[in-house]
């Protein structure tokens, strides 16, 4: 067996579909489908970490991995009409000093303040472009000792327009100027917190890593590698490094109107 063979996976779970939140049983499924002892890092996408927390059979599961990290969106948005149904951000800060100490490193979690969004229906706005906002949830994140947030523009993909269309939703548009003076002010803000702000496909901007070989391999508890080549299959910006997404496109009840895997209906 030669070292390549050796390498063990990073598992994505999930781009496609919030599983953590919703599906913990599929996701504990999955894992050992894929093999637990096969796993050098599960790469848990959520708004939502309780299951990491409280379900009893993902945590056994879990347990058997090389390491959780935890990609964690918060975007401010919990509850309004464009995040129907996830939890509103004091619903979801609470759990930090203990998603902190389950994972055992802070810096196994990245904040995701991502979609930036601003939309309108029927004269009420909601958006999380806003410093003030921003500013109150990276203190709490840098206070727990996380050290990276990552954000992105919404991308309106075609099947959003139409949903967007059928619900009465008007999305302000963000022209490339406007776009990079309010990152650049996130960024500001940011580093006053202790945080890095990294962006995620943005054009203008570097390429960046939201599945990081490297830096998985840094934190790896036994300091066991895992690769470290560029992932297939993502988008022209995107340079995560590969993984297996165990998820599918199953129907997420968070009901973001602006995700590109929620249904056209």
């Amino acid at each position: 067996m030669n070292a390549k063979q050796r390498v063990k996976k990073v598992v994505s779970a999930s781009r496609r579909t919030e599983l953590l939140a919703h599906y913990p049983e599929y996701l504990a499924r999955r894992l050992r489908d894929v093999g637990p002892g096969n796993v050098h890092t599960a790469v848990i996408w959520t708004k939502d970490p309780t299951n990491l927390l409280a379900h009893a059979d993902l945590r056994q599961a879990l347990s058997q991995v090389g390491q959780v990290f935890v990609h964690w969106t918060i975007t401010g948005l919990g509850g309004t009409f464009l995040e129907p149904n996830v939890p509103a951000p004091e619903d979801q800060l609470h759990l930090l000093p203990r998603v902190v100490e389950y994972v055992g490193d802070p810096n196994r979690i990245h904040w995701r303040f991502d979609p930036l969004v601003s939309a309108s229906r029927d004269g009420r706005r909601v958006s999380n472009i806003d410093l003030d906002l921003f500013r109150s949830l990276a203190e709490a994140m840098a206070s727990a000792g996380v050290a990276v947030v990552r954000t992105s523009f919404v991308t309106i993909y075609r099947k959003v327009a139409q949903r967007l269309a059928k619900t009465g939703i008007e999305f302000e548009d963000y022209a490339s100027e406007r776009r990079r003076s309010s990152l650049t002010q996130l960024a500001s803000t940011a580093d006053e917190m202790g945080l890095k702000l990294l962006t995620c496909c943005e054009p203008g901007f570097p390429v960046q890593h939201c599945i990081d070989g490297e830096l998985l391999s840094a934190l790896h508890p036994r300091g066991e590698p895992c690769p470290t080549d560029r992932a297939r299959g993502q988008r022209k910006l995107c340079g995560c490094t590969a993984s297996l997404d165990i998820g599918r496109y199953l129907r997420c009840p968070n009901g973001c109107l602006y995700c590109y895997a929620h249904p056209a209906s």
